[in-house]
């Protein structure tokens, strides 16, 4: 915060409130957006029996995991988990949106939150394309809200109460998903 602002929060604090509420709900709408985008790209060109069979075959949950948070859908590989084309090309719009952000300004904790919003928007964006709804915006979908803490226990352990998502696949996960951002071009010439 600038040294002019230091300790007048209560004057500029409505406008720091409204500038961070716009700023996380655009962060949230262009995840959920990536998500209905690819869902709609996975499904171009199906026939509606193509269209069935990938609904039905997301429905079907193991230990609450969709079989779309795998590459090509194959539950049996759990160390590839949220490395699938859906789940990186998702996640990697969180890594778009904060590419500008100098590397000493972010945090340095895993972006579990980024990946759990990827994870609901494909969840939503299923749901509404097999329901053949209009997806509106994404960041007034109570559902999600609600979902969120769930989702967030769902990354943290197993059944055995182990850590699904150990320091070396978290590295993947970030790597799958920091494939699909083009690097930041220099404004210089």
């Amino acid at each position: 915060m600038p040294n002019e602002m230091k300790d007048q929060y209560s004057q500029f604090g409505g406008a720091i409130s409204e500038m961070a509420t716009e700023s996380l709900k655009g962060w949230r709408n262009s995840i959920g957006e990536a998500a209905i985008t690819i869902v709609d790209q996975i499904l171009d060109g199906k026939n509606e029996e193509e269209r069935k069979t990938f609904f039905e075959g997301q429905i079907k949950r193991e230990d609450g995991m969709r079989p779309c948070y795998y590459p090509e859908n194959n539950v049996e590989r759990p160390e590839e988990v949220f490395q699938s084309q859906i789940v990186s090309e998702t996640f990697a719009t969180h890594f778009k949106v904060i590419k500008n952000i100098p590397d000493d300004s972010r945090l340095e904790a895993l972006p579990k939150a980024a990946l759990v919003l990827s994870i609901l928007a494909i969840d939503r964006a299923i749901e509404l394309s097999h329901n053949g709804i209009h997806p509106g915006d994404f960041s007034s979908y109570e559902l999600a809200k609600d979902a969120g803490p769930k989702t967030h226990r769902l990354l943290a352990e197993d059944r055995n109460g182990q850590d699904r998502i150990s320091a070396p696949m978290w590295s993947k996960i970030i790597a799958a998903a920091k494939a699909h951002v083009k690097p930041q071009t220099s404004m210089i010439n």
